[in-house]
């Protein structure tokens, strides 16, 4: 199945609700080129802490029969609640879908966040969207009222979630409130970030909403307005200087619009918190923190514990002041000591010395800013340091670097390439790198802003550790469909850090009944692999959230072995311009038990190879469809698109033939694979594969089919196994 990869939070499902079957709709032969379930957007896109309601939840393709919602975290409820079967069928790259009814219940105590969501039917497994859980009352938008002007504003009160679309170009939505004089009024902006991940959002040349808000006075004046906040989605805070009626107006800054562009706007007078300071604190211990924001009433101080938590980690909480309560904000529980820079580290000689394994918390209040932080080191050690800002709603896009103690600083390679400064990270601008240093002594850290910037919201993160042999998983695992008795095909990938180059041993949990992966360990010099999975022949349809994992061996910094386990990054498939592929970070994969799929049957022979370098064998597949599908099935053994490799299986030195026939069409049901060693190609015993069977759901999108595993054997030019247990 398609399938992509970022930072990968913690996540567990919720939900499963009874399938809504309908008699006649199980007699229907399943359609053919059968995809996910494309999600756009919630209507409305908020939902109160402690609320019931209705809502809806925008689809390009029919979503009957749900049987499962799952959040990214639980306790959220969501059941499918349409009557009867609704037909979807997909329209143009400007439609916003067809609506589908599911009844929602939000526990009172859920924290105030956008979670991310997908749905499971009994045909298929959907994409990603996005649910605001506030703490205020929602308001939507009046359909089929004129709300584009001063005059014609919708009243709402404060405090409230008001939902609505940006339906069409040059729309914009105006809403009123009665505000009183020396009220402190914020007035935040979800658009982007209720929309980022999904998948049909490309609409012309344009993607995500840029929103721009604008407050107007009792005399219709411009009072305030903003842009860009988080990053592109907006937020006001004004201090009312006179009783009236004030307006608040949400546009796209382009005058561009799509049914598709929701979003939600919290106006309230309660206190707001864009950070504390210190960001962090160790668990086991409780911190008075500083707190940064608007409406506070003069009450800037807070308690930050650790002493309790079940969990260390990055979340967004909220703090309670005599204001009254505060929005969530993020903050760090951290196992390592945890403090706060004094600002006076400027320069070299006024650097911070860190005592490793620590957290730091800074701010640059000024432009042109740079902080210095001091360490010593012993040769041949790795560091690490990972600095948060950008993916914590913080401004700051930081450059970090390594410079040494000598009276004429030189500066350090970082990351072992020929970069001396670390700038972005993957998908985002935070900085992170590994560094190891070249002889013993004291060596600095700077961070600073790429453009020079600084101020009030120039704060940030630094965690700094001993490190050592590393690796990451990166790869193609964004959602899969299995019917009963077939095998899907995922991608794993793997970045190998500080000269590791040990065994890692892939591994999946929480796999829906019904269903398992193919073990395999990726040896020294591998560093691709696919994650086959099988539905056993009576899997029930199910289906779950799971967590893509590698786990190795490496010495620790005492030089004791230790065992880490690294979870994947996770990316799910947007439409780029022209109809192409993007990925954007996300939380969750997605395996779904459903319904006999396009291909009914991929099947390889033979399920042994063994090849000496510079030898080839023949694989036979054959393929059964389904009576609907027709269409082209290409045979492979990678995942491409164009000239771009998204996902390999066949180890280093071992190759798919040119001369294999690939492309099944009309009534040909039966291609070669012929699979090459060449003469470089390293021993290896028993390496897992299958042979992929494509089948084109839309320009950009497939379904990645598998056949039987297939194990992969190399041995030396003589003919040895050489890797056989003696």
């Amino acid at each position: 199945m398609r399938c992509f990869v970022f930072s990968l939070m913690t996540f567990s499902l919720f939900v499963s609700a009874l399938p809504r079957l309908q008699a006649a709709d199980a007699k229907k032969d399943a359609p053919s080129k059968i995809g996910f379930r494309q999600l756009v957007a919630f209507k409305p896109a908020a939902v109160q802490q402690g609320d019931k309601r209705k809502i809806q939840l925008h689809s390009s393709y029919t979503l009957d029969n749900t049987h499962s919602v799952f959040f990214d975290k639980p306790g959220i409820k969501m059941i499918f609640a349409e009557p009867k079967p609704k037909d979807a069928p997909r329209r143009g790259r400007g439609s916003v879908g067809t609506p589908f009814a599911f009844d929602v219940e939000v526990p009172q105590d859920q924290p105030a966040r956008v979670y991310e969501c997908r749905v499971a039917t009994d045909q298929a497994v959907s994409s990603v969207t996005h649910l605001l859980v506030t703490p205020f009352p929602v308001i939507e938008e009046e359909e089929k009222k004129d709300n584009n002007s001063f005059d014609t504003a919708q009243e709402v009160t404060v405090p409230s979630t008001v939902c609505g679309l940006v339906e069409k170009s040059e729309d914009l939505d105006c809403y009123k409130f009665k505000g009183k004089k020396g009220q402190e009024i914020t007035i935040q902006v979800y658009a982007q970030r209720v929309t980022e991940a999904i998948h049909t959002m490309q609409t012309s040349n344009v993607y995500l909403m840029d929103s721009i808000l604008t407050l107007y006075g009792p005399q219709k004046q411009i009072v305030a307005q903003n842009d860009n906040y988080y990053k592109s989605d907006s937020l006001i805070t004004y201090k009312l200087p006179a009783d009236g009626e004030y307006v608040f107006e949400i546009r796209d800054a382009r005058y561009v619009g799509t049914p598709k562009y929701a979003y939600c706007i919290e106006v309230s007078d309660t206190p707001f918190v864009n950070f504390t300071y210190p960001l962090a604190v160790q668990k086991g211990k409780t911190e008075d923190v500083e707190l940064h924001g608007f409406a506070l009433k003069g009450n800037t101080k807070a308690s930050f514990t650790g002493a309790d938590a079940q969990e260390t980690g990055w979340a967004q909480r909220t703090f309670t002041t005599p204001a009254g309560k505060t929005n969530a904000v993020w903050t760090l529980v951290s196992e390592n000591p945890q403090v706060a820079a004094p600002n006076t580290n400027t320069s070299l000689e006024t650097a911070f010395p860190l005592t490793l394994p620590m957290g730091v918390s800074g701010l640059l209040t000024e432009e042109g800013q740079t902080h210095f932080y001091s360490f010593k080191a012993k040769k041949g050690q790795y560091y690490t340091f990972d600095l948060m800002a950008n993916r914590i709603d913080l401004p700051l896009d930081c450059v970090m670097e390594v410079v040494d103690n000598k009276s004429k600083p030189q500066r350090i390679y970082v990351n072992g390439g020929a970069n001396s400064e670390a700038d972005d990270g993957l998908s985002t601008k935070d900085a992170n790198f590994y560094f190891q240093a070249p002889a013993d002594g004291e060596y600095y850290v700077t961070v600073r802003d790429l453009h020079d910037r600084g101020g009030e919201r120039f704060a940030y993160h630094l965690s700094a550790e001993l490190s050592g042999p590393e690796f990451e998983v990166h790869g193609e695992y964004y959602y899969a469909q299995i019917a009963p008795g077939t095998n899907m095909m995922w991608f794993a990938r793997v970045k190998r850090l500080n000269g590791f180059d040990g065994p890692i041993e892939m591994n999946i949990e929480g796999l829906p009944e019904g269903v398992t992966f193919e073990p395999v360990t990726l040896p020294s010099g591998v560093n691709d692999c696919g994650l086959i999975l099988k539905a056993s022949k009576d899997a029930p349809i199910n289906a779950a959230l799971v967590k893509i994992s590698g786990k190795a061996k490496v010495p620790g910094p005492d030089g004791k072995e230790i065992e880490i386990v690294r979870e994947g990054r996770i990316t799910a498939e947007i439409q780029s311009r022209g109809g192409g592929q993007a990925r954007w970070p996300i939380n969750t994969s997605i395996v779904g038990v459903t319904k006999p799929l396009d291909l009914l049957e991929v099947t390889a022979t033979p399920n042994e190879i063994t090849l000496k370098p510079g030898e080839s064998a023949e694989i036979k597949v054959k393929i059964k469809r389904s009576d609907a599908y027709k269409d082209p099935v290409t045979l492979a053994t990678a995942f491409e698109y164009f000239n771009s490799k998204f996902g390999l299986q066949l180890p280093p030195g071992v190759s798919l033939s040119k001369k294999s026939k690939t492309r099944l069409a009309g009534k040909t049901l039966e291609g070669t694979l012929i699979i090459e060693a060449s003469d470089k190609a390293k021993p290896i015993k028993r390496f897992p594969f299958a042979a992929m069977a494509r089948v084109g759901i839309t320009f950009s999108i497939t379904t990645n089919y598998a056949s039987n595993v297939i194990y992969l054997t190399i041995t030396d030019p003589e003919g040895k196994d050489k890797l056989a247990k003696k």
